[in-house]
């Protein structure tokens, strides 16, 4: 039985695993029917920040302090407090490479030092290149006037830098501390940067000026990439209550729990309601979610993954959760993946499939019920052209039109007439010209030409809310078009490949809460009211993702962390645009 909502939020909070998940992949591409390769892809809940604040830390081979991640606020604290040897600073100087020393004369009682230094951005989202943030330093000054002036400086580089003055602020006060602050851009191009407070008495302004009395103190940190405003998404994955999207800039943007690191690094560490850059890597073809971690194809083929391990769906040879993408271990040329509950599947440019995670029902098909923390072949298949990853069992479809199935089959999800499971895959008898499939809880899905669905196993087949077919049946046949199907753990979405219109069935969990007139939550397919263009659609366990021609993510579903936006909507669970900046 599945977990309550309440079941799973207990959970959570309590560091346990929560809830169930499958973000369906597997449907050939909308704009190229048959081609086979997959799509890419609250009230109640606190806001700000979306990211967390960090404080820095001592980085010995830089010799200054350094925030290592994305956050909103860098913070230095009182590390820096004092001037070299004479103020009794921790690591003096706090200066990149240990140069450009403190000054040496003065007292602790009558002179002047920096105190700590911190850069943020107002609006608490991630320290971004090319966007606006603002540094705050806080200076001890001397017991009498001595014409003091403080000196902000930008680095875009770390490891040889270039100071560019930022600006001149004149300090005040007497024997006491005086916090001044400015705004600045974040350069574009490095993804390691540093901010310096220099404080001199008198002189002209200089990254390392020789007063006696002058301090100066470093801080890095690690903006996120800089993005394009509006820029289209190209994937969209749904996890148990995360997701994520990656965008035409190359970014990657991720919303909902974060309890395990699925959103990344620069996450807040336990919710983000709203979207936030918190994963850096380059060159991402697709993301995908399993029930708590987050995976992206690579165009370069290899996979990398982040987020909960617990069954070595990471890929990396551990159950160790990483914040940051670790590369699946001696996967390359990878071509498509489908993410389940908690197993991966990944087609190679051969044709073969590959699969890694949780095999207690033999879903990853290599004749074991063995748990794999690296990639495994399942059995010996070939010509493979599409994937499909349930909670517990798998399905490929491959180029002559055929479909196999291997893994649990409780209710009859491998169309075989039995409920006996198979560690290797086996042929779904009397199926062929088939063009798209998709897995769910515990049934299958397929499409055969271009608009019948076809379903077996045990849920939302098309034909009722829930209804059993050991075998694959017909379950709707639409008077025109070429569809492509998606599932998820309780629901469905077929979409119309023409006009990208998205045609649903199956209630999410969340049906008996759900007033929205506009998403069908019932047992027959319907068309959702007013949303059409739809290019790719991912559905998690409570919520579906899905990402339209013009660029924008829409969402519908009960799932409140993945709704990313704070906007309403018209009655519960009616489709919602997620704000990406």
């Amino acid at each position: 039985m599945n977990p309550s909502w309440n079941d799973i939020q207990k959970k959570k909070w309590a560091g346990l695993l929560g809830g169930l998940l499958l973000a369906a992949c597997g449907a050939p591409d909308l704009a190229s029917p048959g081609a086979g390769e997959e799509l890419p892809g609250s009230p109640g809940v606190a806001q700000a920040p979306l990211t967390a604040a960090l404080d820095a830390v001592y980085e010995p081979t830089l010799m200054a302090f350094k925030c290592d991640g994305l956050t909103w606020n860098c913070d230095s604290r009182r590390e820096l407090d004092g001037r070299g040897q004479v103020m009794s600073e921790h690591y003096p100087p706090s200066t990149l490479g240990g140069t450009c020393l403190d000054g040496s004369q003065g007292s602790y009682w009558d002179d002047e030092w920096v105190s700590k230094v911190r850069i943020f951005t107002e609006d608490q989202t991630p320290l971004t290149q090319g966007r606006p943030a603002s540094i705050e330093v806080t200076v001890r000054m001397p017991t009498t006037p001595q014409g003091n002036f403080l000196d902000l400086y930008a680095s875009s580089s770390v490891t040889s830098p270039s100071w560019t003055l930022i600006t001149t602020l004149t300090p005040t006060g007497l024997g006491s501390e005086t916090t001044l602050k400015a705004t600045y851009t974040v350069p574009v191009g490095s993804k390691v940067q540093a901010v310096r407070a220099a404080l001199r008495r008198g002189g002209t302004a200089s990254p390392c000026t020789l007063g006696g009395y002058d301090d100066r103190d470093d801080l890095v940190f690690t903006p996120a990439p800089s993005y394009v405003s509006g820029a289209k998404a190209t994937s969209v994955a749904s996890g148990s209550m995360h997701s994520l999207a990656l965008r035409a800039d190359g970014t990657l943007w991720g919303w909902g729990d974060n309890y395990y690191s699925q959103l990344g690094a620069g996450a807040s560490p336990y919710v983000s309601t709203l979207p936030v850059q918190a994963t850096i890597l380059s060159g991402v073809k697709s993301v995908h979610a399993t029930r708590d971690s987050s995976l992206a194809l690579r165009t370069d083929g290899t996979v990398w993954a982040w987020g909960g391990n617990s069954m070595g769906v990471l890929g990396n040879g551990t159950t160790l959760a990483s914040a940051t993408p670790v590369q699946v271990s001696g996967l390359t040329g990878v071509t498509a993946l489908a993410a389940g509950w908690e197993h991966v599947l990944a087609r190679k440019s051969d044709g073969t499939v590959w699969a890694w995670g949780n095999n207690s029902d033999g879903q990853l098909g290599d004749g074991t019920l063995i748990n794999r923390t690296r990639p495994v072949r399942v059995g010996t298949l070939t010509g493979v052209t599409a994937l499909a990853a349930g909670q517990g069992h798998s399905l490929v479809l491959k180029s002559d039109g055929t479909v196999w199935t291997w893994g649990d089959n409780t209710m009859g999800c491998l169309g075989n007439g039995t409920t006996d499971p198979s560690s290797v895959p086996i042929k779904v008898a009397a199926m062929s010209g088939v063009t798209s499939i998709a897995a769910g809880d515990h049934f299958s899905l397929a499409i055969r030409g271009t608009r019948e669905l076809w379903a077996w196993g045990g849920g939302p087949l098309g034909d009722a809310l829930w209804s059993h077919h050991p075998t694959p049946v017909r379950t709707y046949l639409w008077s025109s078009g070429t569809f492509s199907v998606f599932a998820g753990l309780t629901h469905a979405v077929a979409v119309e490949r023409t006009l990208g219109t998205p045609w649903t069935w199956g209630d999410l969990y969340t049906r008996a809460d759900c007033t929205s007139s506009t998403v069908n939550y019932g047992g027959i397919p319907a068309p959702i009211s007013g949303l059409s263009g739809v290019s790719g659609v991912s559905i998690g366990e409570r919520y579906t993702q899905a990402f339209l021609a013009d660029g924008t993510v829409w969402g519908w579903g009960g799932g409140s962390f993945q709704k990313g936006t704070e906007e309403a909507g018209t009655g519960s669970c009616a489709p919602l645009k997620v704000s990406l900046p």
